[in-house]
């Protein structure tokens, strides 16, 4: 059976459906028939072959190598503690494997469950109702009601088209539209039939209703779904940088490991003596916490944007937002509440009417100005306004255009009754036309009922209607006409003409009058907008509004502006003389098509600019994509969400500001864990290096090494991935794209101040020790075991006590800690509790203490710890001090 070929009647008996649509009852039987309609497009992951990658990466396998010659150093010198040092090693790329498979993982299943807070909407006529579902419940049998910029839900036959086309790309691959018709053609199979729409298409033009023939995997979609494949996502600028980090930090543990091998040799110490001391350096300057802790900082950012209304649809383009530099946002809906109310009325003969009443809530009066107002005039108008829109409006819902169910609820409101209303046919709206029209028999007559935007609607008219008698549109009239367009489009409300034609041409038509709406600013956007301004961030506003409703809105936001740029300006110049133009100067777009934004975002980033598009139709996809973020919309139609690395869940203009902040947190949060991890490295280098230059015992084993990198060192370090945004995060400019993490400033903090000052502490607290209890300078191996490893737990203590106090001055890269809120990381105060009860089994648990080599300490010699970490924490205080001082002098 090839129901392409089947008529109406038949296709209905086949399918066991009418006109009507399917009763609820129905459905349900038929979804436990057919199951859901899901079609699985992803491959999915084999988190086996994931969680194996872990240990093949660069860091697991140098590593692993340390532990193999760890256990072969304990072969021919058994006792000396290598056997416990190598199986550290293993546990450690064990727990290093496990943490940051969790959190890969962790980040794949948030994605998964924040995808399903946006489904695929589409409407279906079901006992005689149209609704909206989930596209996921359609079955065979369904009606589906489809217009311009929907995504296809599920195979179907048309029953009525209206000057109807599709992109069929999806399936065939051509990307030019394909007209579809009520008949089939001379069509052998189903991808063949004019009379077809086919899941994962999308409508380009029109309107249609479709019988459903096929859903999930029986679709023409579903039997090539088997065959795609993942599309592997280039690296973005942060995950170039951390691979460059790495590779620069684990190159100079390579090479600080062979210097110290060849000096070994060549100073008689012995091939495996040498080798140990060499693997010490490596593990000691080794980072092997970082890629867990910068995997957990990106989730926890993109949970907190889910949480703020922004689905980051890939982790990796969370640092792209740290350097947005322009935003070029849609008005409707992301600026404002898009809800469309009708506030004000002007009649062809001069009247005016004010209406009453917000939002799509059918309360509301109609304030007539002059008394003597024709209200047949009023009613006619009303009711081309309704009986010309797709929009529905009922008691608890709202489907449709804002703009076409503003007129309907003003319809509603004057108790316009449109049962005699028969459509006939249609004429969409295009961005092109900027017009829409519907031909509708009323009352026994058959009239053309117009409207759009009023410069397009003036040009095709002859006449207007005064309630009495069809008036010319002379010059006098016209002007009047435009002089009242000009005075309510500066008060930023958005005008419709209503008109009336003959037949089915929008041409030689009488005009009934405007119809002013507004639709009000969300109340939160101004203070986004100034946040954007303090943060250095540019803001390009694109309407279809005209120039003078944009400008309006614009000043009522707050939008700083060199002038307005219309759509036929932009289309008039080449792109190398627009980029000149968005060089230095911002400018808002007014009447806008779709298909312009791709020349305004390519400009922009000729200019330089790293572009935020905010879009949510079908001809937004190339700009969203051509933009370094694509912004979709919660409401907007699939095919801009798929083009978007961001969706707004809220459609709200904060979110994005939101989302640049959780973006520029993540970078510095970053920044600031490779500064604690790099001035912990020099307490653990630097005691190795002065015993093999001096005549002092070793003060630190490899294994008390993995302990402060993976003791010590880990929960603080993600507690300072995991900080919530600064300040004065907005206040900065934006992160530039050559901006990279491994700075110079960064090894000064590190390396250069904080790391010798821990240092310092750790060979202060060795040293002090062991002259307290009798030892004497050149006496390098210490006969009494305890008495060395109570020094060994000083040296230890000494950079542990020192990294407390650096994680504190760390939380603010700017800031001083009384000007932060203490309170506000309790992952911190729980990485603290966990550190002093490490420290605490380090010097009390005999199994602790003969693993990690260390002993119990009395009190009276732990004093002489407390200096450093005080004076680390007033030495970085009072940098971040000066340097602030000298910024704002």
């Amino acid at each position: 059976m090839k129901p392409f070929k089947l008529s109406k009647e038949k296709l209905f008996l086949e399918f066991r459906t009418s006109k009507n649509g399917l009763s609820k009852k129905e459905v349900k039987k038929r979804l436990k028939d057919f199951g859901f309609n899901i079609i699985q497009t992803r491959k999915k992951k084999n988190y086996i072959k994931e969680y194996l990658k872990e240990y093949t990466e660069f860091f697991p396998i140098l590593l692993i190598i340390a532990g193999i010659l760890a256990l072969i150093a304990d072969y021919f010198q058994p006792n000396e503690g290598n056997d416990i040092l190598a199986y550290a090693i293993f546990g450690a790329v064990f727990i290093n494997a496990n943490f940051t498979f969790w959190q890969k993982y962790k980040a794949d299943k948030t994605m998964e469950a924040l995808l399903q807070l946006m489904p695929t909407y589409v409407k279906v006529r079901r006992e005689g109702k149209i609704f909206k579902i989930d596209s996921k419940e359609l079955v065979p049998g369904d009606i589906m009601i489809l217009e311009e910029g929907d995504k296809i839900a599920a195979d179907g036959v048309l029953i009525e088209v209206n000057n109807f086309y599709i992109d069929t790309s999806a399936i065939d691959g051509e990307s030019k539209p394909k007209k579809r018709e009520i008949y089939p053609g001379d069509a052998k199979r189903e991808i063949d039939a004019k009379n077809m729409v086919y899941a994962g298409c999308v409508v380009v033009r029109g309107s249609a209703e479709a019988v459903v023939v096929a859903t999930s995997m029986a679709t023409e979609f579903g039997k090539i779904a088997t065959l795609t494949q993942n599309v592997q996502k280039s690296l973005t600028p942060l995950e170039k940088e951390i691979i460059r980090m790495t590779k620069i930090l684990t190159i100079l543990a390579l090479l600080a490991g062979v210097v110290f091998f060849v000096l070994g040799i060549l100073s008689n110490k012995g091939f495996l003596i040498a080798s140990i001391f060499a693997l010490s350096l490596i593990v000691a300057n080794v980072p092997e916490g970082l890629l867990p802790t910068i995997t957990l900082s990106l989730s926890l950012a993109a949970q907190r944007m889910a949480k703020r209304k922004a689905l980051i649809k890939n982790l990796a383009s969370v640092q792209t937002l740290g350097s947005v530099t322009t935003i070029c946002t849609d008005k409707t809906g992301t600026l404002t509440k898009n809800q469309m109310t009708v506030k004000e009325i002007y009649l062809a003969n001069g009247d005016d009417i004010e209406v009453t009443g917000e939002g799509y809530e059918i309360e509301g009066e109609f304030i007539f100005k002059n008394r003597y107002t024709d209200k047949q005039l009023l009613k006619d108008l009303l009711i081309a306004g309704w009986c010309n829109s797709r929009a529905i409006v009922e008691k608890d819902k709202a489907i449709g255009d804002p703009t076409e169910i503003a007129l309907v609820v003003a319809a509603k409101k004057y108790k316009i009754d449109i049962k005699n209303c028969k459509k006939i046919k249609e004429n969409p709206f295009s961005s092109e036309r900027k017009m829409m029209s519907t031909l509708v028999e009323i009352d026994n007559k058959k009239v053309l009922y117009v409207k759009g935007a009023p410069e397009k609607i003036l040009e095709r008219s002859t006449h207007f209607y005064n309630g009495k008698n069809i008036i010319k549109l002379d010059t006098t009239a016209k002007k009047r006409f435009e002089n009242k367009l000009e005075e309510l489009e500066s008060r930023a409300f958005r005008v419709l003409t209503i008109a009336i034609g003959k037949e089915d041409k929008e041409e030689n038509l009488t005009i009934l009058g405007f119809v002013a709406m507004k639709d009000p600013p969300r109340e939160e956007v101004k203070e986004a907008v100034e946040k954007c301004y303090q943060a250095k961030i540019k803001i390009m506003m694109i309407t279809g509004d005209n120039a003078i409703t944009a400008k309006a809105i614009a000043k009522e936001i707050g939008l700083q502006f060199d002038g307005v740029l219309t759509g036929d300006e932009i289309e008039k110049v080449d792109e190398e003389k627009l980029q000149e133009i968005l060089k230095n100067k911002v400018y808002i777009f007014a009447r806008m098509a779709s298909a312009q934004k791709l020349k305004i975002a390519s400009a922009l980033q000729k200019n330089g600019e790293v572009v935020a598009m905010t879009g949510d139709g079908v001809n937004d996809a190339p700009a969203l994509k051509k933009a370094d973020i694509g912004v979709g919309m919660g409401s907007g139609t699939d095919v801009a969400k798929e083009a978007s690395d961001m969706i707004l869940l809220d459609d709200n203009f904060r979110s994005i500001v939101a989302a640049i902040e959780e973006g520029r947190t993540v970078y510095f949060n970053i920044k600031k864990f490779v500064t604690y991890i790099l001035s912990s490295n020099v307490p653990e280098i630097v005691p190795y290096v002065l015993s093999f230059f001096l005549k002092i015992p070793n003060p630190l084993s490899v294994i008390q090494i993995l302990s402060i990198d993976l003791g010590s060192d880990m929960l603080p370090g993600l507690a300072l991935g995991s900080e919530k945004p600064e300040k004065n995060i907005m206040n900065r400019p934006p992160v530039g794209k050559k901006e990279k993490i491994l700075d110079f400033e960064v090894f000064k903090r590190g390396y250069f101040m904080l790391g010798v000052i821990e240092a310092s502490a750790a060979m202060f607290a060795f040293i002090t020790f062991l002259l307290n209890h009798g030892w004497h300078y050149g006496e390098v191996h210490i006969s009494d075991p305890i008495l060395y490893r109570q020094a060994m737990t000083m040296t230890l203590l000494g950079a542990v006590t020192c990294q407390l106090a650096n994680v504190w001055t760390l939380r603010s890269w700017d800031f001083n800690i009384w000007e932060i809120d203490l309170k506000s990381n309790k992952l911190l105060f729980f990485a603290m509790f966990a550190v002093f009860v490490w420290i605490w089994a380090l010097l009390n648990v005999p199994v602790v203490q003969k693993i990690f080599n260390t002993a119990h300490v009395p009190i009276q010699d732990l004093w002489v710890l407390l200096p450093f970490p005080i004076i680390l924490f007033i030495t970085n205080e009072t940098y971040k001090y000066i340097k602030k001082r000298k910024i704002l002098i």
